[in-house]
């Protein structure tokens, strides 16, 4: 039997709970507005990682405009937990920084 090669690549939870509250972000900050969310979900990520935010958004999109419930704070709620659970993620080398000469 010939060795296969692997698809599916290893998960990171955080970074999937990280894309999550983005995607909260964006459908908030675009009103529930279908075409402006994947416009913009399309300028912030790539590959697999986009495939997994639109994922996201199709589902939270229709939660979002849900007739008579609460859909934007069930989607604000979603943000929140996910923000508390998953700190972000650090910001990398800072330039510029000088060291302090006594």
């Amino acid at each position: 039997m010939r060795n296969r090669r692997r698809t599916l690549q290893p998960m990171d939870l955080a970074q999937l709970d990280r894309i999550l509250a983005r995607v909260c972000d964006v459908i908030d900050a675009q009103g529930g507005d279908w075409a402006g969310t994947e416009a913009a979900l399309r300028d912030d990520y790539r590959g697999e990682d986009l495939e997994h935010a639109l994922a996201y958004a199709m589902t939270l999109l229709v939660v979002y405009a849900e007739p008579g419930e609460d859909g934007p704070g069930i989607v604000r709620r979603m943000r929140d937990r996910r923000r508390r659970l998953v700190p972000p993620q650090p910001a990398g080398r800072r330039w510029g920084r000088l060291k302090a000469t006594g």
